[in-house]
């Protein structure tokens, strides 16, 4: 009896900021980590069409689309075309979960939420053909049952050079804009310590000339989330010659031991959720961690210990005017931050936001293509949808332009090989986006 063929796609969209034609071809690892949950009898592969092409004639029994919001109707063309030739088509990520009975109207069957505790049924409901429209995990997934992901089903010599790690999931801070406690709960789960070192071991140097060496991108929302794990990690580390990059709370920089195991692991810099300038602002999403009065002090503290500072904004919350743009601008000037990252405040279903603009009749449309942050999809408060708009951009070409480049990275001192090709992927991702909307239709 052949082995029931599976494949798993990765959809991917032009014209968005970490869309296709991203400097960085960074690793997938939701797919490879799925596929290590597949009955041993089927035989599972994987495109990933940010570096793969998808052949949508290829002989399979199922397929498996994951997606985010951004990326839906890229994920609903693919899931189309399969069924028209009789192909079964499973859904699941972020945005099927949040809206199963829409994915549903391009599929047979919705995974919500976590895959792990649902796709090995899923699979043998498949065989046996009995296939149920929805699978949601009772539970949150056990941690301590985490699999290796599979990363066969894959070809690592189309990425960047750089191993994609998670140690835990799920954060209870529950800003109101963000989808990742609905989706992985409002507490931190914590994978085996063995596993991770497992994983860290399996690091090989690229052979890749002028490339990072050992390279790992540990993916937790938040890698000092939860204190005991994040110094049992850091201590393992210490055994491996790797570097490495992060997010993390802006909570860290107050943990002097934290830091001075980060700085002795060969941390490169870690991305800071920063959102705002404004106290205001910070209440009105419920990130109340963050202090800006200390944030000039936290850029300054990670520098002192080797390690670069990326800070993530959003722009066009409610307490948001058309002033926000230059304020910011002005503290990126001042800060000496090695990168920065703005995003447009958007509305994600399965979030408190989305369904907030939605009561208020301030959604502008549902083209889910545009929720990519990087357009305005709903009425903001207090400036019009334009100004939000243009003063995004406005704002990435004064971060971006060459003399802000020089002068952050020139004053900072940290990583440099890491940071310069950060900056300039990311200058020509939002030029060629910036050109882009120029060219859309009102």
């Amino acid at each position: 009896m052949r082995p029931t063929k599976i494949l798993l796609v990765s959809p991917v969209s032009q014209n968005k900021i970490l869309g296709e034609d991203f400097y960085f071809k960074l690793p997938l690892l939701a797919l490879p980590s799925l596929a290590a949950y597949t009955p041993p009898d089927c035989e599972v592969s994987m495109i990933d069409e940010r570096v793969q092409k998808l052949d949508e004639n290829v002989d399979v029994d199922l397929v498996g689309i994951t997606s985010m919001t951004a990326l839906a109707p890229r994920a609903y063309q693919i899931a189309d075309r399969f069924r028209s030739r009789g192909v079964t088509v499973v859904m699941g990520g972020m945005h099927p979960s949040a809206r199963p009975e829409e994915a549903l109207n391009h599929c047979n069957s919705v995974v919500v939420g976590e895959g792990e505790l649902v796709w090995p049924q899923l699979v043998e409901d498949f065989k046996q053909g009995r296939l149920k429209r929805i699978y949601k995990a009772e539970q949150l997934f056990d941690m301590t049952g985490t699999r290796l992901p599979r990363w066969d089903i894959t070809d690592k010599n189309l990425y960047s050079p750089v191993d994609f790690i998670e140690t835990t999931r799920g954060c209870p801070l529950s800003c109101h804009f963000c989808a990742v406690t609905n989706f992985f709960g409002g507490h931190y789960r914590t994978k085996p310590l063995e596993l991770i070192e497992r994983m860290v071991a399996e690091v090989k140097p690229t052979p890749k000339r002028l490339a990072l060496k050992n390279m790992v991108f540990f993916v937790d929302d938040n890698i000092v989330g939860n204190r005991t794990h994040c110094k049992e990690l850091l201590t393992m580390l210490k055994a491996y010659k790797i570097q490495w990059v992060g997010q993390a709370s802006i909570t860290v920089t107050r943990d002097e031991e934290i830091m001075k195991l980060m700085s002795e692991t060969r941390c490169l810099g870690l991305l800071i959720g920063m959102e705002s300038l404004s106290e205001e602002v910070l209440a009105e999403c419920h990130k109340k961690v963050n202090r800006p009065s200390e944030y000039l002090a936290a850029v300054e503290k990670l520098h002192q210990y080797g390690i670069g500072a990326k800070a993530s904004f959003i722009v066009g919350f409610d307490h948001d005017d058309v002033t926000v743009f230059d304020q910011l601008a002005g503290f990126v000037r001042k800060s000496n931050l090695d990168s920065v990252y703005f995003s447009i405040l958007t509305p994600y279903p399965g979030t408190r936001f989305y369904d907030q603009m939605e009561s208020e009749g301030r959604i502008l449309h549902h083209n889910w293509e545009k929720y990519d942050t990087a357009h305005v999809v709903f009425k903001p408060a207090r400036m019009t949808p334009e100004q939000l708009q243009q003063g995004f951009f406005k704002l990435y070409k004064k971060a971006l332009s060459f003399s802000s480049i020089a002068q952050r990275l020139w004053r900072a001192r940290t990583q440099l090989q890491f940071f310069l090709p950060d900056n300039l992927a990311f200058r020509y991702c939002i030029r060629k986006l910036a050109k882009a909307r120029r060219n859309e239709p009102d």
